[in-house]
């Protein structure tokens, strides 16, 4: 495997890039989209294994994260206006920059919890621009109190300004969510049964950082976005999207919201939406104990789907 980075053009934006050996053929492009409060150096060994089937793998880092990051106190924090937008948009960027530099060949995106959430939002608003969708560790949640939390962020950034660490908001989402893994070992318990890799998270100077409070706003806006019917309705109808996560994912509550994920594809009459929940996985799958069937899965979707040259058996699943 070959890697480089750099800065996506005209834009504040750290990118990875990860492809086969030179001189090997590539089959295909994957632009993983990561979660939050983490950043994509973190999918490098997934990236090996795709490399390793002849696909080359593109990633950024999202505003407020990783090494877009110039300041510390800008972790977590994407603009003062509309910067959930705007990182989708970045998104597209990158789309554009990898069927330049890899022309006719086709794009699968997968994007991991927050970054799940932004390509739903790119599946609305730039969904012919990719052939696939993978979206791992999603959820769909009520609105009302996507609403009520979109309230309290705005009312921090009012009284305490757009940078202000959102603690209170942070012990409403992420710290309730090792609530059911008792006795816990450590306060990330709940990404992964691998204790290495949480290991590796918190050492990670990168990782586990708290949003600022204009930050969660622009989240709470992005979900309710993509939890709109109407939003929901512009996805192409012909996209194929597969839907991953684990049984004990508190995040996709434990399955139930990523089921809503999917009635919610269905509902608007989207014709190729599979989904599938590995058991007892946690909200990393990708990280998993177990991981390498989390693997063969999404190569074995990404040849049923013709978005690679590469030959695997095809994946069953619901």
């Amino acid at each position: 495997m070959r890697s480089s980075q750099f800065q996506l053009p005209d834009r504040p934006i750290h990118v990875y890039k990860w492809e086969p050996d030179e001189g090997d053929p590539i089959s295909g492009i994957v632009q993983l989209v990561h979660g939050s409060c983490e950043h994509a150096g973190r999918y490098e060994a997934f990236a090996q294994h795709l490399t390793d089937q002849g696909l080359v793998v593109y990633a950024n880092d999202h505003r407020g994260h990783g090494l877009s990051v110039k300041n510390n106190e800008d972790f977590g924090y994407f603009g003062e206006r509309d910067g959930w937008g705007h990182m989708v948009d970045d998104l597209y960027k990158l789309t554009e920059l990898a069927r330049r530099e890899h022309a006719g060949l086709k794009v699968t995106m997968l994007g991991h919890s927050m970054g799940s959430f932004m390509a739903r939002h790119y599946a609305v608003k730039y969904g012919a621009a990719v052939d696939g969708m993978i979206l791992s560790g999603t959820a769909h949640y009520g609105r009302f109190l996507l609403r009520l939390a979109r309230l309290i962020a705005v009312w921090e950034v009012w009284s305490r300004g757009s940078r202000f660490q959102s603690t209170f908001l942070y012990r409403m989402t992420y710290q309730s969510f090792n609530h059911r893994f008792q006795p816990i070992r450590t306060n990330q318990d709940w990404l992964t049964r691998d204790q290495a890799i949480v290991d590796r998270f918190l050492a990670d100077e990168r990782c586990g950082f708290i949003f600022t409070a204009s930050g969660f706003r622009d989240m709470f806006d992005g979900l309710l976005y993509i939890t709109n019917p109407t939003n929901i309705s512009h996805t192409p109808k012909s996209l194929p999207i597969l839907l991953l996560s684990g049984t004990d994912d508190p995040v996709g509550t434990y399955g139930k919201m990523v089921e809503e994920a999917y009635k919610a594809y269905r509902a608007v009459g989207l014709i190729d939406v599979n989904m599938k929940l590995y058991e007892g996985m946690r909200h990393e799958i990708l990280n998993e104990i177990g991981r390498e069937d989390v693997y063969k899965d999404i190569l074995d979707w990404i040849q049923a789907h013709g978005l690679s040259d590469n030959d695997t058996s095809i994946l069953t699943s619901r």
